[in-house]
């Protein structure tokens, strides 16, 4: 990392590793971060060359990653839990997909600052460069993996509709809510290397209690305490919301409701917000923990 950085430091390094003028006021964050956009996008282009490096089928993995993932969940709701929805592998896949792209872009993103240690100590950069590129590397695996997504969908003789063309405004909102919730976990890194175990623990929970396998209308009714109190997370869950961005597109061949875009766009930019204000007020202590 530190040898394709100080590749790219004269173009989009080096400028900001001059000290400010005596009188000068520092630049907001997020200008900070435009600034290092160039460098952001090599990151990202280097992060896949890095995990599919000496790799045989490279890119492929991207589409055969949750294409696997699908043919086991696919068995075990069809065959041993016999699930009520056709076209059940395109349900699964079109939840499975954006859950992907979220979980994976966290547990790299949050390692993304521990791992360029040497460059944050070397060379002035805004470091939520690190997390960003994770997150822009996971959005481009997540937009090659709609290849599989429209080829089983083409295989099993699901419609194409016009909703489709709703897709590209649902990965920005994704990436938007993935690049908040990585920016605020990657800074809780830094200070407590118990979120990488925590998360993982945390992940494995959040996708049964998401509706990634089942469908909301499918959980039918009941009394029980539990019951209300699971009904509740799913009200307050994110992933309620976002993953209909998807699956309503594709499987249902509708538009996601208003209500649920709505809901979804303020987590995506409460969360983006929130990660980005907390990681940068904490930035200045990293280098004091690393």
């Amino acid at each position: 990392m530190i040898e394709a950085a100080q590749e790219t430091r004269p173009d989009a390094v080096a400028p900001q590793a001059q000290p400010l003028p005596q009188g000068t006021r520092r630049p907001p964050r997020i200008v900070e971060v435009w600034r290092f956009r160039q460098l952001i996008a090599l990151l990202v282009v280097r992060e896949l060359k890095v995990r599919y490096k000496r790799s045989v089928l490279g890119l492929l993995w991207t589409m055969l990653n949750p294409l696997l993932l699908m043919v086991v969940y696919a068995v075990v709701f069809t065959t041993i839990l016999p699930a009520a929805q056709p076209n059940f592998a395109v349900f699964l896949l079109a939840g499975l997909l954006p859950w992907l792209y979220f979980s994976t872009a966290l547990m790299q993103g949050l390692m993304s600052v521990l791992v360029n240690q040497e460059l944050v100590r070397k060379i002035r950069l805004p470091h939520a460069v690190f997390p960003l590129s994770v997150v822009g590397s996971n959005l481009v695996n997540f937009t090659l993996s709609l290849v599989p997504l429209f080829a089983m969908m083409a295989a099993l003789r699901q419609p194409f509709t016009p909703a489709l063309l709703f897709l590209p405004a649902a990965a920005v909102i994704l990436t938007l809510f993935c690049a908040g919730v990585t920016l605020l976990f990657a800074t809780a890194t830094v200070f407590f290397r118990d979120v990488r175990h925590l998360t993982e623990v945390l992940l494995q929970m959040l996708l049964y209690l998401s509706p990634v396998l089942y469908d909301l209308k499918q959980l039918g009714a009941h009394q029980s305490w539990w019951f209300q109190l699971f009904r509740l997370e799913l009200r307050v869950n994110p992933l309620s919301y976002l993953i209909p961005l998807v699956r309503d597109p594709v499987y249902y061949g509708r538009l996601p409701s208003v209500p649920t875009v709505a809901v979804a766009l303020l987590w995506a930019s409460g969360g983006l917000l929130v990660g980005f204000a907390v990681f940068t007020r904490l930035e200045p202590r990293h280098i004091h923990h690393l």
